[in-house]
């Protein structure tokens, strides 16, 4: 699998790193203007140089038919897809978005776009792993606890210009599918000094309550998320989510247990 990225903020310098040490980084774009553009990617990474120049997105089509990547990550900004999917789908380059700023608009047209295209699409603004967990025990006490009252707290770093994060949204609504009845779930936020990434559901009643939480020690687990949605997409065409990613390999850890399990005969007796 080759990989093309776009994004070079505090996370996506993170994911390049990543993914040359997998050895998949085959193309980094840039926007016309970026102060990365022409320069290897080493050199703004501060490691040694990699033959890997950054690229500004101009004549797209051209460079992308050059270097083939098979899925491109995307860690830039709403308008690059919107200006761009049309490209990609033609020159048939899968994504994955880790973008969280989408317009409720925005994500439905991508998503019918790649469900009647040539194109496979992982929408991941919630792109770690560990989280994804955390979402689906929130769903679950939603569906257990639905007398109790439901408040998700988060915070980032003050440079996170989204209030409050994809992530929490998404959180939201998984509480919001397990619950039974409509009721108002309070959004906390917080943008401070560094912080990597945190996110917390109270669940309280009369007598007692619940928390699950949910943090990022290092971008890294943005880098291993995006990571696995690419390598998931490879080769798809449709529109996907995270969760489906991770219901996939629960699907995939379940048939492996099936096929280890012994067989009638297996257990028998022997002797």
């Amino acid at each position: 699998m080759k990989t093309a990225l776009i994004g070079l903020g505090r996370t996506g310098k993170n994911v390049a790193e990543y993914l040359i040490k997998q050895d998949t980084l085959a193309m980094v774009l840039c926007r016309q203007s970026s102060p990365n553009a022409n320069k290897d990617i080493g050199e703004i990474l501060g490691s040694n140089l990699t033959g890997i120049t950054v690229e500004t997105i101009d004549h797209l089509e051209r460079k992308l038919f050059h270097k083939q990547p098979d899925v491109l990550i995307d860690f830039s900004g709403h308008t690059f897809l919107k200006e761009n999917i049309h490209t990609l789908a033609k020159c048939g380059v899968n994504v994955v978005t880790a973008v969280t700023d989408y317009e409720p608009a925005e994500i439905e047209r991508l998503r019918i776009f790649a469900e009647k295209g040539n194109i496979g699409i992982v929408m991941a603004p919630n792109i770690t792993y560990g989280v994804n967990v955390m979402m689906l025990m929130a769903e679950i006490a939603a569906e257990l606890m639905g007398d109790y009252d439901f408040e998700v707290f988060e915070e980032h770093h003050k440079h996170k210009k989204d209030r409050p994060s994809g992530t929490a949204k998404k959180i939201v609504n998984k509480i919001r599918t397990g619950l039974l009845e409509e009721k108002e779930i309070p959004e906390h936020v917080v943008r401070a000094g560094g912080i990597v990434g945190k996110h917390k559901v109270l669940i309280c009643g009369e007598f007692d309550k619940i928390e699950i939480s949910h943090e990022s020690f290092s971008r890294v687990a943005f880098a291993e998320g995006a990571y696995k949605a690419a390598k998931f997409i490879n080769g798809k065409t449709g529109f996907y989510e995270m969760s489906d990613i991770f219901e996939y390999e629960r699907q995939q850890r379940r048939q492996i247990v099936i096929q280890h399990q012994p067989t009638e005969f297996e257990k028998e007796d022997p002797a």
